[in-house]
Parts: C-alpha cells; sequence; structure tokens
C-alpha cells in the first residue's frame, strides 16, 4: 500500500456524494417520480443543477473534515473520553490484555516475555498508567509500522473516522442550514444522519481496536528480537 489516505480520493469521497445526493431527493430537488422522466429536459435540468450542489457541497464537507487536526478527530470520535468513560485502545491496551485477552493470537504470559519490563514498570495512578501504556504501544508500533497487515488495518480505522467525522460535519450543516430556513426540515434526512454517525462512530471504534491489537499480535509473534525503550 503506497499511500495510507488514499481512501480520501474513492471509499470517502463516494461517501459523501452518496450522502449530498441522499438529501438532495429527500428534499425534492432531484424529482424521482416517474412522471418527471416522461419530460427528458426537465430531468436534465434537475440532474446539472443536482450535479453543481453536489460538487458545492463536496467541497464544503471535504474542506472543513480537512481543516480538522488527527488529534481533535480523535477527541470528537471518543467524546466520552472526557469523562472518562472511553478512550483510543492505545491507552488502556495492555491493562484489558491483562485482565481478559479476547484474542487468541497471544497471551499475556507471551507479553511479560517479550516485554518483561512493561508491566513491572506500570504506573498506579489512572491518568500516568494510560499515559504509560499509550506511550509503549506507541513505541511497539513504531517498530512495525510498515508491515502490510498493520498499514492495511491502520488504513480502515482513518477510512471510518474520517467518514465519522464527514458524517457529523453534515449532520451540523444540515441543523444550520435548517434553522436558517434555507431548506424545509425532513426528519427521515435527519435519521439517516444520525443513524450513520452512531454506526460509523461503532465501525470506526472496532476498526481502532482491532488496528491496536494488530500491533501487538504481530510483533509479539515475530522471532526477531528487540530491545525494549
Amino acid at each position: 500500500m503506497n499511500d495510507l489516505k488514499n481512501y480520501r480520493e474513492k471509499e470517502l469521497s463516494l461517501y459523501i456524494i452518496s450522502s449530498v445526493l441522499i438529501f438532495l431527493i429527500s428534499h425534492r430537488f432531484i424529482n424521482v417520480d416517474a412522471d418527471n422522466f416522461a419530460d427528458t429536459l426537465s430531468l436534465f435540468s434537475q440532474i446539472f443543477v443536482s450535479a453543481i450542489l453536489s460538487v458545492i457541497a463536496f467541497g464544503f464537507i471535504f474542506v472543513v473534515e480537512c481543516l480538522f487536526t488527527s488529534r481533535f478527530k480523535e477527541r470528537l470520535l471518543y467524546l466520552f473520553g472526557f469523562f472518562g468513560l472511553l478512550n483510543p485502545p492505545g491507552y488502556t491496551i495492555f491493562s484489558k490484555i491483562k485482565e481478559n485477552n479476547y484474542d487468541k493470537r497471544f497471551s499475556h504470559n507471551k507479553l511479560m516475555v517479550k516485554y518483561p519490563t512493561l508491566y513491572e514498570n506500570m504506573p498506579i495512578t489512572k491518568k500516568e498508567r494510560q499515559d504509560y501504556e499509550n506511550e509503549k504501544w506507541y513505541e511497539i508500533y513504531n517498530q512495525v509500522r510498515d508491515v502490510s497487515m498493520i498499514r492495511s488495518s491502520q488504513r480502515e480505522w482513518i477510512l471510518c473516522r474520517d467518514i465519522y467525522i464527514s458524517t457529523l460535519v453534515m449532520l451540523i450543516s444540515y441543523i444550520i442550514i435548517v434553522m436558517l430556513c434555507l431548506v424545509e426540515f425532513n426528519i427521515y434526512y435527519l435519521m439517516f444522519l444520525v443513524v450513520m454517525l452512531l454506526v460509523t462512530n461503532f465501525g470506526a471504534n472496532r476498526k481502532a481496536n482491532r488496528f491496536a491489537y494488530n500491533v501487538i499480535a504481530y510483533d509479539a509473534n515475530n522471532p526477531k528480537e528487540r530491545k525494549e525503550k
């Protein structure tokens, strides 16, 4: 994989354009009634106007999403993390592996052998422990980041994260334009955005977790020895 972010030209673009088209159809910018197709000129006119609106909306959403830093996107994805209820997997991964490891590719005992000082030096206080775990996880990731499996799972997680962020931008934008009376409120489109927001958040969290565990699984089963930092 040559570029982790080539998804921006493919999957993410298609998702945004599809969502914009659903908006146009649900708000009758595109009339899909059978009688309308009898009027070819009217149909082409609708397609032309809708294409222009789609490009404008796509550009706006894409630019706004690009303004967000990776750290800010992470905070939006883990909103509950501000209240201590949810954090990115790297912050708690070693504690969870010790308590109840569901990944059958490695065991806690195997990690104890692979990283003998990791658990010994783990802080007791929650904040220090989470920062420590994330730092150690990143050290391991930095050693295996160019492995095909790792890059593939990282790409999937970044894609799902950015789809979630784009959905959030669309939801906020829709609420604003409705409040400004620029379009008539459509409950079904709002429900569509809310459902997609929940689904993409759940998907991004699962992909992030899979990515984090892939890093540990690959390194734990890699026979090549390396020094702990």
